[in-house]
């Protein structure tokens, strides 16, 4: 029975059975177990104490109108059983969580990192598993005996959200919940170790990092729940809304939407560890792929801006509302967009097979739009990524120029939409540099096109603090930045047009620079390649 339960698992997922013919040893398991064990009973044990039965005092004792705690008839403390549940099942929520994640990323990266450096994980890649076969069983198997762990503490976890009065509804989804939290994030971490040769402390830690806030989101919402008389209308989160659907107000229609949220996140990062597994010198994602990321993307942000407020929208507008509204949304975009450059980009050895393809290829007469060179640029593998990051350029602007349009101020909209123009020329000029260094021959390519955009971005805004140079003494300044939309509404017209034109040039400039160099590469392969080719014998 047993030998046949193996091989169903191992039908199903090889790579996990591997993992756990590796993990599940007897003395192995038994730590685990003991360590959880253990650990519950201590935790359980600590909080008993601090019940303070014999004393005068507690701090879960029911409190008097004068704060001081009730006695009974035997003149012991009465004790607010409910509290002290609802503090242990606070510990464990944040406990378990943690665990789970840092620990388990630990983990997986750790066990990679060894695969790496024993050569056996090459071998892996030569097997006819799929890579998500492979990833995935490494995720399950892997920390197996840290989920055996936490799997031994649900009990009590269960038990004292229960006695802590939170709804059996609510534990559920909790569950659901934290399980497409924790793949999302354990995906995340691969990928992230895949790009930093699987550096698992730092993982660790950047997990800590983007973890923590949603985890307080969950421990507050919990925290509310289990509040007697609480309204939640009086929270700010009521009249959380998206595309004017009232996720704040439903709880159900909240849960189904994070949901998705994660699965959709953690099917892009899928898309991108597939393909990196696969091929160590690929891009992240492809140009197709990215068109849609894109898209999804700005209608995710674009949902939040589109709210049925209890106040008057126009009152909003007056007091720039909606101008904040979409400078906080351009600075995400701008954050977006580095890393979709850095995604879609590819280095030097695939512009070169790029470019002497192209220059081997014969070309054919057909219009523009459907000419070879144009649909490389659009969705070719190897090809410059300058073309495809205009596009996503161009549905982003597309999208938020639709959602200004409807802004009830027209002088607003004027400089909301030259602030868009502006920010799409600005982030085409960085992918214009970054591609261009990437083509260098040092070995620090990559390095030196972050350092060189990221000094772009950040540069301006700190020698402008460091001279005190407020923006609306300097708005025409600001236009020369990454940050045009912050002196876009105080610029006159000259200036803005000036800059706009300013950028085309530079951005044409970096084109033609491109151009350049694909030529000379795919020229020096050509003459490589046929020199190295043997002479036919004379006759």
């Amino acid at each position: 029975m047993n030998l046949l339960w193996m091989e169903r698992l191992g039908d199903w997922n090889p790579q996990f059975l591997r993992e756990l013919k590796g993990q599940l040893k007897t003395r192995k398991l038994a730590i685990a177990i003991g360590v959880s064990l253990i650990s519950q009973f201590l935790l359980v044990l600590y909080f008993y104490e601090q019940l303070n039965l014999d004393g005068t005092y507690s701090s879960f004792c029911v409190r008097t109108s004068n704060y001081n705690c009730r006695l009974d008839a035997a003149g012991e403390i009465v004790i607010d059983w409910q509290q002290w549940w609802q503090t242990l099942f606070s510990i464990l929520n944040w406990t378990l969580p943690l665990i789970l994640l840092l620990a388990g990323v630990y983990m997986i990266l750790s066990d990679l990192g060894k695969e790496e450096r024993r050569g056996t994980l090459n071998f892996i890649r030569l097997s006819p598993q799929s890579s998500q076969s492979i990833l995935t069983g490494k995720i399950l198997g892997v920390p197996i005996l840290l989920y055996l762990g936490v799997a031994l503490a649900l009990p009590l976890h269960c038990w004292s959200a229960i006695s802590a009065g939170v709804p059996f509804y609510f534990l559920v989804s909790f569950y659901l919940l934290s399980g497409a939290s924790y793949y999302f994030f354990y995906s995340a971490a691969l990928l992230y170790g895949f790009l930093s040769e699987f550096q698992a402390s730092s993982a660790s830690f950047l997990t800590f990092v983007f973890a923590l806030p949603w985890l307080n989101v969950i421990n507050w919402s919990v925290s509310l729940v289990t509040q007697a008389n609480y309204d939640w209308s009086d929270s700010v989160l009521y009249y959380w809304q998206w595309f004017y659907i009232p996720l704040g107000s439903n709880f159900l229609l909240a849960e189904t939407f994070a949901i998705l949220t994660f699965s959709l996140w953690t099917y892009w990062i899928w898309q991108a560890l597939n393909r990196r597994f696969a091929n160590a010198n690929a891009t992240l994602i492809s140009k197709k792929q990215s068109y849609w990321m894109v898209a999804y993307f700005e209608f995710l942000l674009l949902g939040f801006c589109l709210q049925k407020n209890h106040l008057n929208p126009a009152q909003f507008a007056e007091s720039g509302f909606l101008w904040g509204l979409l400078v906080f949304m351009e600075t995400v975009n701008l954050l977006w967009f580095l890393g979709l450059i850095a995604a879609l980009s590819p280095h030097r050895q695939a512009l070169q097979d790029w470019a002497r393809y192209r220059r081997e290829k014969v070309s054919n007469r057909k219009s523009f739009w459907k000419s070879g060179l144009m649909q490389d640029l659009l969705w070719g593998e190897k090809s410059p990524s300058l073309v495809a990051v205009a596009v996503n350029l161009g549905i982003k602007t597309v999208i938020w120029g639709a959602w200004i349009l409807f802004w009830p101020q027209n002088s607003a909209k004027i400089s909301a939409i030259l602030g868009l123009i502006l920010s799409l020329n600005w982030l085409l000029i960085l992918a214009g540099i970054a591609q261009t260094l990437l083509f260098m021959k040092t070995a620090k390519r990559s390095l030196w096109a972050g350092i060189t955009v990221i000094a772009l971005i950040a540069f301006p805004p700190i020698f402008f603090s460091v001279l005190s140079m407020p923006f609306y003494q300097s708005s025409g300044v600001w236009l020369l930045t990454a940050f045009p939309w912050i002196g876009v509404k105080e610029a006159s017209a000259i200036p803005i047009f000036l800059t706009i034109l300013g950028q085309w040039s530079v951005t044409t400039l970096l084109s033609l620079q491109l151009t350049r160099q694909m030529r000379l590469a795919g020229a020096s392969s050509s003459k490589a390649i046929f020199a190295n080719r043997p002479s036919a014998p004379a006759r």
